[in-house]
């Protein structure tokens, strides 16, 4: 590992010291990182390595932005039930009413530093699963059993579709030298769904509330990835949600681009996809 690297990580204070713990890609330190291109912020017993000085960083939301999920968490409830209970009659919009609370991004204004263990965040989501099955029917034991399986349902990567123009968008950025950090409300598989769909070799660090214990708009998981980029001269930050993405980047000072999906009047900048955000971006230099 690169001790020059190591020291300047234990200099970060804040949100970032209490639970810095990231892998850099590997032409930083190719001995840090072994079967994996990038890591998200998961656990304080790995390796800490720091990203170099770059003066030209862009935070990207996951899902939604350059990934689309069908369905997202319904259709990975019915996929269980499916394969598990296939005489079910159960119809995916019984499911949605269950799903619209409970997730730590519906309250991210509190920490959820407890959850920061990819057990105990299953574990708590899991009984919003649970509940899910059982309004649909479902006996406890039963609902219970389902839940369980709806973990490696939701992170198969083959479920996760890359935008068309995801790739070309992030090689056009990354050749005018920009550096790719991944921003998400999302689950601490995170790092391994970017690497299934392909986009390791595009991104230089993978961060996931699910490993964090903050979601977006918090300032403070803005403030985590600032620190960990270490403060470049040029950031933007690039979502498909308003609230979470735009406002909670401009609360800290960061530009934000509103990608695909209706325009939204109350933002500064919007594009109808990535290469049109690339456009606003690369302008803003000069």
């Amino acid at each position: 590992m690169c001790s020059t690297d190591i020291n300047q990580i234990l200099k970060l204070n804040g949100i970032a010291h209490e639970y810095a713990s990231v892998v850099k890609h590997p032409d930083v330190c190719k001995t840090a990182i072994t079967s994996y291109h990038i890591a998200c912020a998961v656990n304080p017993i790995y390796n800490l390595v720091v990203m170099e000085q770059n003066n030209r960083v862009i935070l990207w939301d996951f899902e939604g932005t350059l990934v689309d999920r069908p369905g997202r968490w319904r259709s990975a409830l019915m996929e269980v039930l499916d394969l598990n209970e296939p005489d079910h009659q159960v119809e995916m919009e019984q499911i949605r009413p269950y799903l619209r609370d409970g997730f730590p991004w519906h309250h991210p204004d509190e920490p959820h530093t407890h959850l920061r263990n990819s057990q105990e965040w299953w574990s708590h989501v899991g009984r919003i699963f649970t509940r899910a099955y059982q309004g649909s029917g479902f006996s406890f034991e039963r609902a219970e059993e389902l839940a369980s399986l709806v973990r490696n349902t939701f992170i198969n990567p083959d479920r996760f579709i890359l935008y068309e123009d995801t790739i070309p968008a992030l090689s056009n950025l990354a050749e005018k030298g920009w550096k790719h950090v991944i921003l998400s409300n999302h689950v601490p598989e995170l790092s391994s769904i970017v690497e299934g769909v392909g986009l390791s070799p595009y991104i230089d660090y993978c961060i996931s509330s699910g490993s964090t214990g903050y979601e977006k708009p918090n300032p403070k998981v803005f403030q985590y990835a600032l620190e960990l980029v270490r403060h470049p001269e040029y950031v933007w930050m690039v979502g498909d949600n308003s609230d979470a993405d735009i406002r909670g980047a401009e609360s800290v000072g960061i530009p934000a681009i509103l990608v695909r999906g209706q325009k939204d009047d109350s933002v500064t900048y919007y594009a109808s996809d990535l290469l049109e955000a690339a456009k606003i971006i690369e302008p803003a230099l000069t």
